[in-house]
């Protein structure tokens, strides 16, 4: 598997991920009220940007199998996606390590980030702390309850 930047021919791929990733894993921790806007509606019109702005892919072949994104604005962890089929088998673990590999070099100690409910014991087992459930306004236009957390990273 290898991990490169994303560009804008990612974009169907990524939404399609993105959606399947919510759908295998979310629907049991959220209500319909938030997971019809997440999964539902058109392509926003800032993901293309934010695809080539922020975003990874993790590939086996030219199959993406899942993707993260890194803001170094914010030293923040957003999105991690990965292919129903390749959830358990290590390629949410290698992106979380390649975004903070980026981290590192950009001498960035401390990453952050805001985990879905069902997500927070995969960061958990990464080294991730924090148990404060926050009310995360999504860009789709509804509010979630996320986990903050935040990993250092000055011991890696």
């Amino acid at each position: 598997m290898r991990i490169r930047k994303a560009n804008t021919s990612d974009i169907d791929v990524a939404w399609e991920i993105r959606k399947e990733s919510i759908k295998a894993e979310c629907v049991d921790y959220y209500p319909n009220e938030v997971i019809e806007p997440w999964l539902n509606g058109a392509l926003p019109e800032g993901f293309a940007s934010e695809i080539e702005s922020h975003f990874y892919v993790a590939l086996q072949g030219n199959n993406i199998l899942g993707l993260g994104a890194f803001s170094y604005s914010e030293n923040k962890i957003y999105a991690i996606f990965v292919k129903p089929e390749f959830m358990g088998k290590g390629v949410g673990k290698q992106i979380m390590a390649f975004l903070e590999a980026l981290a590192l070099e950009s001498n960035i100690k401390t990453v952050y980030l805001d985990s879905t409910l069902n997500a927070a014991p995969f960061y958990r087992s990464l080294g991730y702390v924090g148990d404060t459930v926050i009310k995360y306004n999504n860009p789709r236009g509804f509010v979630m309850d996320c986990v903050a957390m935040q990993k250092s990273l000055t011991g890696l």
